[in-house]
């Protein structure tokens, strides 16, 4: 442990997306510090990427290198949120800059394309990925499909296994969600990143499906663009609204309104918003990829589809619509709801990382 000290608490440097971007990791992040994380621990956190043009990025990431090195000496424990593609190259740096000064190290794999990204760069990549996850003290994943596809890169009998932990993505417990009646009748939202691996194509055509049995049928759409979709997601003005990208009071009150909430992606991690919907009573309609499964049983919490398939999607919003499915409903929410109480509250998920910052501060 370092002798250096700004306090009594442990000196943890955290990297990760600057808490201002859009995305599953700054929401991740964001709720640690809501949450209190800072006032156990020394926390001091550096934006490594901010959204912009590649120029931009890189003189982002560039001063972010710069200041985390200028932060390392003081560091008992470097935390480090990672996913694929660009985002694990780019903390590669960081991770081997704080294996050379002899920190001990933290890996928080978000990523939910993980294994696609490994295997399109083939051996050489994979070479990559094994030797900065071995430089971890400890890598933390939050679905057990994750931890599944890290062991899998490791079939050389290595004691891999022992430094994963799983910590599942959490939120915040809102109070004050009440009857369910309460909710506007036929409502969807969706929440995120509005691009085609978020399953936004097929989440338009089954709205055009669904409105010749329930022409009513509202499906407002938060996040931003990443793709040239705008056409497609606005092509039905009567049944879909775009609200932009909304967070905070905003939020909560959309879906506390919302009956159901729908991420048809084609992949992903552990996605937050997923979590927030079932603490607000949403029933969840989600595809069957990822850590989904680990929050999502079907028709128990949450109804799975698909990924890519626009008549499950359609099916499964009918069927959410339907009178007949209303005894259900009230059923799978209460059940979500619960679930995210007893498996997915912050505070625990807190109590946690601070349990494993203290084992590392106090090994020899």
């Amino acid at each position: 442990m370092s002798d250096i000290r700004t306090s009594g608490k442990p000196y943890i440097l955290m990297a990760g997306p600057d808490r201002s971007v859009h995305g599953g990791i700054s929401a991740v992040v964001n709720g640690y510090f809501d949450a209190g994380l800072g006032r156990d621990v020394d926390l001091h956190y550096i934006g490594t990427m901010k959204e912009g043009s590649k120029l931009y990025k890189l003189f982002v990431a560039l001063g972010a290198y710069v200041r985390f090195l200028s932060q390392l000496k003081k560091a008992d424990i470097v935390h480090i949120h990672v996913a694929s593609d660009s985002s694990f190259i780019r903390k590669s740096f960081f991770v081997r800059a704080a294996y050379k000064r002899r920190k001990h190290i933290i890996i928080h794999q978000h990523g939910g394309d993980l294994k696609n990204w490994i295997r399109n760069g083939g051996e050489k990549r994979l070479m990559m990925v094994r030797r900065i996850l071995g430089m971890a003290d400890r890598i933390i994943v939050i679905s057990d499909i994750h931890m599944k596809i890290i062991c899998e890169l490791f079939d050389d009998g290595s004691d891999i296994r022992e430094k994963i932990i799983l910590l599942p993505n959490s939120v915040k417990i809102p109070s004050g969600i009440g009857d369910l009646s309460q909710k506007e009748k036929n409502s969807l939202l969706f929440l995120g990143r509005i691009c085609k691996d978020k399953g936004i194509v097929e989440l338009t055509e089954a709205i055009r499906q669904v409105k010749k049995t329930y022409p009513d049928v509202k499906l407002k759409v938060g996040g931003i663009y990443e793709e040239d979709l705008k056409e497609i997601v606005e092509s039905e003005p009567d049944n879909i609204e775009y609200v932009g990208w909304v967070e905070g009071d905003e939020k909560d009150k959309l879906l506390s309104s919302s009956e159901i909430y729908v991420l048809p992606s084609y992949y992903e991690g552990q996605p937050v918003s997923v979590l927030e919907a079932m603490a607000a009573k949403c029933l969840v309609i989600a595809s069957d990829v990822g850590g989904i499964p680990m929050m999502i049983k079907d028709h128990e919490t949450g109804l799975l589809v698909t990924p890519g398939d626009t008549a499950s999607l359609s099916q499964a919003i009918d069927m959410a619509l339907s009178e007949e499915f209303s005894e259900d409903r009230v059923r799978i929410c209460e059940a979500a709801r619960q679930k995210t109480e007893q498996e997915y509250d912050i505070k625990t998920c807190i109590d946690k990382i601070l349990r494993l910052y203290n084992s590392l501060c106090d090994a020899v």
